[in-house]
């Protein structure tokens, strides 16, 4: 007999880790433990809006649920999820295999914009 009371751990797979990865070749990819983590403001998302500061190379999501102009799609499961953002990368030239990576978003309440989600773009040494 024991002195202890163990709990067995049974949530491994990333539900508690909140990343916004960008592909090499594709959009941006939502980790089960970003959907997990903000669950409740994700309900009813019909999708994105993106926005970009050319300096910090930093970009913002705000999720949205009303069709408004400029929504890019998302797609959002209890598993993860995935924002198609072609045009956006394309419009501001942002080399994917140069900053393709995982990065830990910033939750930011802005004045104008409201929550918003932030990452910085880091150069990981790929070339195109």
């Amino acid at each position: 007999m024991s002195d202890y009371n163990f709990e067995e751990f049974k949530e491994s797979g990333g539900r508690f880790k909140q990343i916004i990865s960008l592909g090499e070749k594709s959009g941006f990819g939502l980790s089960a433990g970003f959907t997990h983590a903000n669950s409740k403001d994700l309900v009813g998302v019909t999708g994105v809006k993106m926005f970009y500061d050319q300096e910090k190379k930093a970009i913002a999501f705000k999720f949205v649920k009303t069709k408004e102009e400029g929504v890019v799609s998302a797609k959002l499961r209890d598993k993860g999820g995935y924002i198609g953002a072609q045009s956006f990368l394309g419009k501001y030239k942002i080399e994917q295999k140069k900053y393709a990576g995982r990065y830990i978003p910033k939750e930011i309440m802005d004045d104008s914009l409201g929550k918003i989600y932030v990452i910085e773009l880091k150069d990981n040494g790929k070339q195109s």
